[in-house]
């Protein structure tokens, strides 16, 4: 009896039916490493809003400075006038004490303009997150508080006259108001992710 052996067919191409089903995995991303394959995850958060708020405030306060200065500088001539008429009542007011005291006014309300206005455009700054703006005021304080002593050493008698302490009461006066203030023209400098960039009123050279 003959024994055939069946042939096994032979492979083709043609016949081959590729299977496509299943999931399309990125390239280069394993299995195995879940976290990897959905990407990582960054949470950014916002910047402190404590810039933008204290830029508001300082404009509003420079504000209102600038038009107490324009009041005063325009005042001056005003003062002398009715001081002049109440010189004629009261024989204790002197001719020198009305003219000083009307420049006394006009010069301050010259510096309350200039750093006012200085002032503004810090707090412009300091809204826009713009730390040359933290410089600025900071600057403008001292300024201030420079100029406030110089004043008055050159017209005590409109100064400390009432004060009972002399000098040092106007002394310490401005060293406290003017601490005071710088401490929350900082605040944005203290803060944590404040969102201030990296400008500087007075930019180094060194690379």
């Amino acid at each position: 009896m003959e024994t055939r052996f069946m042939e096994p067919q032979k492979w083709s191409d043609e016949q081959a039916t590729p299977d496509l089903s299943g999931t399309v995995m990125p390239q280069g991303v394993a299995m195995t490493d879940p976290f990897q394959a959905q990407g990582q995850m960054i949470f950014v958060q916002p910047p402190s809003g404590a810039a933008k708020v204290m830029g508001i405030l300082i404009i509003i306060n420079s504000s209102f400075g600038v038009l107490i200065g324009l009041g005063l500088l325009l005042g001056g001539s005003f003062i002398e006038s009715l001081l002049g008429a109440a010189a004629q009542q009261d024989s204790t007011l002197t001719t020198p004490q009305i003219e000083g005291y009307g420049q006394f006014v006009t010069i301050n309300g010259l510096l309350q303009i200039l750093i006012a206005g200085v002032t503004l455009l810090a707090g412009v700054w300091i809204m826009k997150y713009q730390k040359r703006g933290v410089h600025l005021a900071l600057l403008a304080i001292g300024v201030s508080f420079l100029l406030e002593l110089i004043m008055a050493v050159l017209y005590p008698e409109y100064t400390t006259q009432g004060t009972g302490g002399g000098f040092a009461v106007i002394l310490i006066t401005n060293v406290v108001a003017n601490g005071f203030c710088g401490l929350m023209v900082a605040i944005p400098l203290m803060v944590s992710n404040n969102g201030l960039d990296d400008s500087s009123l007075f930019p180094s050279n060194a690379q």
